[in-house]
């Protein structure tokens, strides 16, 4: 990953949720939102079925999953969270 990329980490995709927000509140109630930069790939009943998802889908690459209606960020560093990755 870039030092830029690293700088901005999941920033496109925070922008985007918040941009969106409303939208996926009436869209998506209850649901757990995969975004992937600015796009939203998937919606899932729980959260470790989409952190799966995205993992399935995006490997180690950064995702974000949003509960629908939520502030604050459910995942985001699953790659560290499965062990994918070290931290140092």
């Amino acid at each position: 990953m870039t030092e830029a990329r690293n700088d901005r980490l999941l920033v496109e995709e925070t922008e985007f949720y918040d941009q969106n927000r409303e939208r996926f509140i009436h869209e998506h109630t209850n649901r757990h939102l995969l975004i992937e930069g600015s796009e939203l790939p998937g919606s899932y009943p729980t959260a470790d079925q989409a952190v799966g998802g995205g993992v399935r889908r995006f490997g180690a690459g950064p995702f974000l999953v949003r509960l629908s209606g939520e502030d604050a960020p459910v995942a985001s560093a699953p790659a560290l969270a499965l062990g994918l990755l070290r931290q140092s």
